[in-house]
């Protein structure tokens, strides 16, 4: 994947800040990648919410690579192209359930490696929120295992007993970095479906990618 936030002249490096809480809302984390404050983070990251329990260290790993997604979608597209997408209630599923994604990928990755380094096998079969795998229509129209979806080799509505409030997932095999290439041009859903389709791995069919981005489409 690539590496958000290309430093220049006119513009300072990428700052992260953390933060026991927010003063004022009840969030884990922040991202204003165009902040020109410099006494001030383009991302904050927050250890408690406003339930006042303390995030666990995977759940701080994990908002943080949520955050800094969203700068790296951000500078991809441009400013305008990312205002436009995540102000719009039909197309924010986009760069939300892509930066969701992004934290799950990246947090199991991390998990893996050090459960092959110190032998963990809990590490080893970590799973960062069970994938969102337990998600389904009406609990969150943004926040959604979409992208997660089009990677993994699990179907939903079959471990649900068929239940049509889970998607009926029969995508697999994309990986994070040709799901980043796609979202270069992918400003709705319909765009994303025809990226995908030009794009597909060996296996998947275009009427399954049809049915499984035809369903976020309708939450």
């Amino acid at each position: 994947m690539s590496t958000p936030y290309t430093p220049s002249v006119l513009k300072p490096k990428l700052k992260v800040g953390y933060y026991h809480h927010d003063h004022w809302r009840d969030i884990n984390g922040s991202a204003i990648p165009f902040r020109e404050n410099l006494t001030i983070p383009h991302v904050c990251i927050y250890g408690k919410d406003g339930s006042g329990y303390w995030s666990t260290t995977d759940f701080i790993y994990a908002t943080t690579c949520h955050e800094v997604a969203h700068v790296s979608h951000w500078e991809m597209v441009g400013e305008g192209a990312f205002a436009l997408i995540w102000l719009n209630p039909k197309t924010r599923i986009i760069p939300e359930s892509w930066a969701v994604a992004v934290e799950w990928g990246l947090t199991n990755t991390e998990y893996h490696i050090l459960g092959q380094k110190y032998g963990s096998y809990k590490a080893l079969s970590y799973n960062f929120k069970e994938g969102k795998q337990f998600w389904y229509r009406g609990n969150d129209e943004f926040y959604t295992p979409l992208f997660i979806d089009l990677i993994d080799d699990q179907n939903q509505r079959i471990n649900n007993n068929g239940s049509i409030l889970f998607p009926n997932d029969k995508v697999k095999g994309y990986s994070l970095s040709i799901l980043e290439s796609i979202l270069f041009g992918v400003r709705d859903l319909e765009l994303l479906k025809a990226m995908l389709k030009i794009n597909k791995p060996f296996g998947v069919a275009n009427e399954d990618i049809d049915e499984l981005i035809n369903f976020y489409k309708n939450i």
